[in-house]
């Protein structure tokens, strides 16, 4: 079991390495379109709707790696106060409660619509440059994916508390 939570976290420790280079690229990008459209008055098409599916793909792309390092945002007032196991008590019940089924459905709905996006070949109909949208489709639903492997390796590592064996970092 070990091995595996290790393998979930070497994932998302690697798309975070991966998606700290598109932030990069998104930069770059905001930049251009924001020179084109003010600078010299050429606004694209296509750099608005790119910029927005990068936007979305960092986004989701990163979720995992932030819950490994344990990142996102919490009601600290609460936990503080709580120990170890307290926290771990904590977790795996609102990860029973809330995490698994609200990701879970989201996941599961991601996936029909991305498979409902590269069956018809859907379109972004924002602009006329008519971008495909399963491929950004498949990015969120890899990220969700990855979220909740990180999900449950973190559950897992709680439930190891909970049950007195021994944590690993």
């Amino acid at each position: 079991m070990e091995r595996i939570l290790k393998t979930i976290d070497r994932m998302n420790e690697w798309m975070g390495n991966w998606v700290r280079v598109l932030v990069y690229a998104f930069t770059g990008l905001v930049c251009f379109e924001v020179l084109l459209r003010y600078g010299f008055n050429k606004p694209t098409i296509q750099l608005p709707v790119i910029v927005t599916m990068t936007a979305a793909a960092m986004y989701v792309l990163s979720m995992g790696n932030i819950a490994r390092q344990d990142g996102h945002v919490r009601i600290d007032v609460f936990t503080r106060l709580l120990s170890k196991r307290g926290k771990a008590v904590m977790e795996v019940v609102f990860g029973a409660l809330f995490f698994f089924p609200v990701i879970g459905a989201i996941a599961a709905s991601a996936a029909g619509w991305t498979w409902y996006a590269w069956s018809i070949d859907e379109r972004d109909v924002q602009t006329f440059w008519y971008a495909r949208i399963g491929p950004i489709r498949t990015v969120v639903l890899i990220g969700l994916i990855l979220f909740l492997l990180q999900g449950f390796a973190i559950f897992v590592r709680n439930l190891k508390i909970l049950l007195g064996r021994k944590e690993t970092p």
